[in-house]
């Protein structure tokens, strides 16, 4: 449940988006980040965002990006 948080604001922001989920790479990201670094109880095996297809979100700020309504 450490992560609940994140995964809520995600799940909101892809019904926002009418399901797209390129829309919510953001909260996409800060989930799978909050799941990598909660390793107890071995949630997810950490990796590398790049891997995770995140590169080009990685430096970049939130307010910098557009948001989609």
């Amino acid at each position: 449940g450490e992560c609940s948080a994140f995964k809520e604001r995600f799940m909101e922001c892809l019904r926002r988006s009418g399901y797209e989920s390129a829309a919510c790479r953001q909260s996409a990201m800060a989930y799978l980040e909050c799941r990598m670094d909660r390793r107890v109880p071995q949630l997810m095996a950490n990796e590398p965002l790049e891997k995770l297809g995140f590169k080009d979100l990685i430096n970049e700020k939130p307010e910098e990006k557009p948001e989609k309504s």
